[in-house]
């Protein structure tokens, strides 16, 4: 009897301590998981730590020869690391930069996480002392900006169509988020979208992106170029997804009338943009805004497609706008509109709108309510940009 009454009492000491065992590795494994979602540090494996000397002998010391571009953050040099014959891309903060540490931190976590095919790839960093570098793949033809306007050479509106739709991938694989992380990228514009030798786009430039497990929707202080804000997040402070599709739409609207977002050297009515291309669509002549140089190279229903796409991601209220995952597919449709007109069925000139498509339908223009906290200024220099908004400033 007394044998089995110490059996019993093993057995159930065995099972209790299989049970606290089996609680204290679970929750190791979630204090892991936990750590790891959120504070996503580079990865040794992914991005390599470059010493100051490293970066000096990559750039020659930082000759000014090498230079490829200037920016806010500072100068971007062409080098080669480690005697490779591959250039790569480095990103030096200048002292003083309006874009500091914050900024450099949030790249290197971004990049070192979120990793695609049509966003640029981080190679590696250098953080000596006051010294804040970053390194990239170069990216041979510069940025889409760079062949839209000002350039010698056009480019064609396949090529434009095909740069656009590998935008709109990247941005949508940011949205769609890795291992329950999302990002909103709050800066998109033409200017960083880069392309590489073989005309592939990548979207680049992460440093005022929001990162996080509900990143569809944050209330921020403005921040982004002005000529791609999403009137909405300018007015409310409320920064969501939908705000990268409003100056992706913008993007949108550059490729097709090779031009800037704001112009001061034209006439009154075509200054900004969007309201112009708005105004036309709205008369019926939206084929007065294409690019000069694209005039009878452009399908008529690959233009309609295109310019419904491009006016359903300007719409004035957020949820009124497509996904980026939706703009990407429509995109695609166009590429497809283009190559049939190319392959055979031409039609002469450009035709009219032929009133509101899928996209308009579905994503209706409507006026913004929403409120602000900007100065009367500022409100003033919005309303010149975007005039359907309401003319009484919201309390």
């Amino acid at each position: 009897m007394k044998i089995l009454v110490i059996a019993s009492v093993v057995a159930a000491l065995l099972l209790l301590l299989s049970f606290v065992i089996a609680f204290i590795i679970f929750r190791c494994v979630r204090r892991v998981i936990t750590e790891s979602d959120s504070n996503p540090e580079p990865s040794s494996t992914r991005c390599r730590e470059f010493s100051f000397e490293e970066i000096r002998a990559a750039t020659n010391n930082f000759d000014e020869r090498l230079i490829v571009g200037r920016g806010g953050f500072g100068n971007v040099y062409k080098g080669h690391i480690d005697r490779s014959h591959r250039p790569v891309a480095i990103k030096r903060l200048k002292p003083g930069s309006d874009q500091g540490a914050d900024e450099f931190q949030t790249e290197i976590r971004m990049l070192s996480r979120f990793r695609h095919v049509h966003l640029v790839s981080l190679i590696g960093f250098c953080n000596d002392g006051k010294e804040m570098i970053l390194v990239y793949d170069f990216m041979a033809r510069g940025t889409l900006r760079d062949h839209l306007y000002g350039s010698d050479h056009a480019l064609s509106w396949e090529r434009r169509l095909k740069i656009c739709l590998e935008a709109a991938r990247g941005l949508d694989f940011l949205h769609a988020g890795v291992d329950r992380q999302s990002v909103i990228h709050r800066d998109v514009k033409s200017t960083n979208i880069l392309l590489d030798e073989n005309w592939v786009a990548k979207v680049s430039d992460f440093g005022l992106s929001k990162v996080g497990s509900n990143a569809s929707h944050v209330t921020t202080d403005v921040k982004g170029s002005f000529g791609y804000l999403d009137p909405e997040y300018y007015m409310s402070l409320w920064l969501t997804q939908k705000s990268d599709v409003y100056s992706f739409g913008v993007i949108l609207l550059e490729a097709l009338c090779g031009r800037g977002p704001i112009e001061s050297k034209v006439e009154k009515e075509q200054e900004f943009l969007v309201n112009w291309v708005k105004q036309c669509f709205h008369d019926g002549n939206v084929g007065e805004t294409v690019d000069p140089v694209l005039k009878g190279t452009i399908g008529p229903k690959c233009l309609n497609k295109f310019v419904e796409i491009a006016l359903s991601c300007l719409n004035d209220h957020g949820k009124d706008r497509p996904p980026m995952r939706d703009v990407a597919k429509g995109l695609e449709y166009a590429l497809k509109l283009q190559r049939r007109y190319e392959e055979g069925e031409r039609e002469i000139g450009l035709t009219q709108m032929e009133g509101r498509g899928e996209f308009d339908l579905k994503f209706g223009s409507t006026s913004s309510k929403a409120a602000t906290r900007c100065s009367e200024e500022e409100q003033a220099l919005v309303r010149a940009m975007f005039p359907e908004l309401p003319n009484q400033r919201p309390r």
